[in-house]
């Protein structure tokens, strides 16, 4: 898989969601325009996939969850349209924060791979085997 990926947290991927929803809600009561349109410059088309990715991550041990370099323009977006729409100043806050975070973090030297459909880091150091089962 040759796209490049970042690491984040789990408090980021929280925060992330947090300020995508927001966006979301905002542009919804504001903007004028189709849901399809809404959930692209919210980014929250991206919500499911980071919850499958964090599930998958933290089953298998891990602590890091991908998000690849593309998908930081998802949050840009909506950073912009909460900047347009009078967003909460705090969820604006925290998304120039993330923003800062993701641009300036290195790219993750670990592969990525998909396991389920799932895109996940391959060969980080402490996961579990995808088929061993997470509780005893």
């Amino acid at each position: 898989m040759a796209s490049d990926a970042i690491q984040i947290t789990i408090r980021e991927l929280i925060s992330l969601v947090g300020v995508l929803e927001h966006a979301h809600d905002k542009i919804t009561l504001l903007g004028n325009v189709d849901d399809v349109t809404i959930a692209r410059a919210s980014g929250v088309t991206l919500i499911p996939s980071l919850y499958a990715r964090a599930g998958l991550t933290l089953t298998r041990g891990g602590e890091n969850i991908p998000l690849l370099v593309d998908e930081v323009g998802l949050l840009e977006a909506a950073v912009i349209n909460l900047e347009s729409y009078e967003g909460n100043e705090v969820v604006l806050v925290a998304g120039y924060e993330l923003l800062d975070a993701f641009v300036n973090r290195k790219k993750n030297a670990h592969a990525l791979r998909r396991i389920h459909g799932i895109l996940t880091f391959d060969g980080e150091a402490g996961n579990r085997p995808a088929d061993q089962p997470h509780l005893p």
